[in-house]
């Protein structure tokens, strides 16, 4: 078949849609619109086209419509480390697509969930779970889970048990980090010197030494659990500078951590010595030439120039540069429910708690501490904030300036977060799971996104803590 038929095939309305998907999609409709521009930039500026390959790549995998695979692995081939998985896997005649836009992303998944679809109307049983390994850093994993709420959005509730993620860390990765602190057979095979060094290479190795695709095979085969991601809701409202229409709003799913101003690297769960595994190997690394298709990057000048990877986050650590300090005001709300409050914090829970500072940093994160199992029905909130300066008398001197202090400080709990720049002219730069978005006039934040796609489920070994 014809790349051309493929595609116009998969455009039409899969011949499996019920009046149930058909009534959730126009109820699903408005929130959904505002997605759909957000993933297909492409539709208001340069089209972006799947490339035949993952086509090819998916035919030969999707054989019938009454068998489903096992399952799928997603690369993301922008750079040599998923290019060096990618062949790797090949040579094991492993079922891989690689992918090298968002738009190779949204061909692929669409696919699945269409062929999903067409078992279901040929078989009388339910699919057995599909594992669809996403091999890249916490970005790549974003832009798949943006097609995972938006597909299922219009699907029965059945639906989330039919899919589960694999996580194959290539580059920085908060989740994974996560996961390792929980699946020790996981942290074996993914989070040890030998693979992060490999990744962290400028050049791939003249011979696989770790047996990478001996580690990804024993993923495949062993994942037979799903753990539940909750996924969280953030809107940003951002600066549309089009004469006929002031400002847009997006609404952006996320599982991992939100950004804006300066991350210290002590601070960030995606810069420490663990998690940046990819050295400088951003995939989706910036500036890049209009062509190149990144994955959900706004091309061309029209706002919100975004969403675009800081390639801090492979390791740098600061979505901003230098001692840049952003006067904020964060309205947040907290959980109801027994909670303690810390020595010296003004909160009370379940009503509107106020934040007015100048800022160093601040994050919000919804994955849970380290090792923590269940995942708080919250997010929690770290802030940076910086000092006002202080006089030092030294004797027989005189007084001398010290240098600006800055205090950190963890709230959690949270159910709601609103962000808003003191000053209505200053832009934010927010970064949301690796995806940089800018010109952002405020954003809000819910602990829980608003669908009936509430979770993201992730494939591993077990709930075993490693030594």
């Amino acid at each position: 078949m014809s790349p051309s038929k493929v595609e116009n095939k998969l455009q039409r309305r899969p011949r499996s849609t019920s009046m149930k998907d058909r009534q959730n999609s126009k109820a699903q409709s408005d929130r959904t619109s505002s997605m759909e521009s957000e993933y297909s930039p492409e539709s208001r500026l340069i089209a972006q086209v799947p490339r035949k390959s993952v086509y090819d790549q998916l035919n030969q995998i999707l054989i019938s419509d009454e068998r489903l695979p096992e399952s799928i692995i997603l690369i993301n081939t922008m750079e040599w480390q998923g290019q060096y998985v990618a062949e790797l896997l090949h040579e094991q005649a492993q079922p891989i697509v690689s992918t090298c836009s968002a738009a190779d992303v949204q061909a692929a998944f669409n696919t699945i969930v269409t062929r999903i679809q067409r078992f279901c109307n040929c078989n009388a049983q339910t699919p057995s779970t599909m594992k669809v390994a996403v091999a890249g850093d916490q970005c790549y994993l974003s832009t798949i889970l943006r097609f995972f709420v938006e597909q299922l959005a219009n699907k029965t509730p059945d639906w989330l048990s039919y899919i589960r993620f694999l996580v194959i860390p290539i580059g920085s990765h908060p989740l994974a980090k996560y996961v390792a602190s929980f699946d020790s057979k996981f942290n074996t095979i993914f989070m040890d010197t030998a693979w992060r060094e490999l990744f962290c290479r400028t050049d791939r190795p003249a011979s696989d030494n770790i047996d990478v695709a001996g580690r990804v095979v024993q993923y495949l085969a062993g994942a037979n659990v799903s753990h539940q991601f909750p996924i969280s809701e953030a809107m940003l409202t951002y600066k549309q500078k089009s004469p006929d229409e002031d400002s847009c709003q997006k609404f952006v799913p996320f599982i991992g951590v939100v950004k804006v101003g300066i991350v210290e690297q002590s601070l960030s769960t995606s810069v420490d010595s663990d998690d940046a595994m990819g050295g400088n190997t951003s995939i989706l690394s910036s500036p890049t030439p209009p062509s190149a298709g990144l994955y959900g990057k706004e091309i061309g000048g029209t706002p919100p120039q975004s969403p675009s990877v800081s390639t801090a986050l492979s390791g740098a650590g600061s979505p901003c540069s230098g001692n840049e300090v952003m006067g904020l005001q964060v309205d947040y709300w907290t959980v109801q429910g027994p909670e303690k409050k810390k020595e010296g914090e003004k909160r009370d829970v379940g009503l509107k708690n106020t934040l007015k500072s100048n800022f160093r940093s601040l994050q919000v994160s919804r994955l849970p501490c380290g090792g923590e199992l269940t995942p708080p029905p919250s997010m929690a909130m770290t802030v940076v904030t910086k000092e006002k300066n202080k006089k030092v008398i030294f004797l027989s001197k005189k007084p001398k300036e010290k240098e600006l202090d800055s205090k950190s400080q963890v709230i959690d709990g949270i159910s709601r977060l609103i962000c808003t720049a003191k000053h209505q002219h200053t832009m934010l730069r927010v970064t949301i799971d690796g995806v940089e978005w800018n010109d952002v006039k405020f954003f809000q934040l819910a602990a829980q996104w608003p669908t009936h796609v509430k979770h993201f489920p992730v494939g591993i070994f077990g709930y075993t803590k490693p030594v």
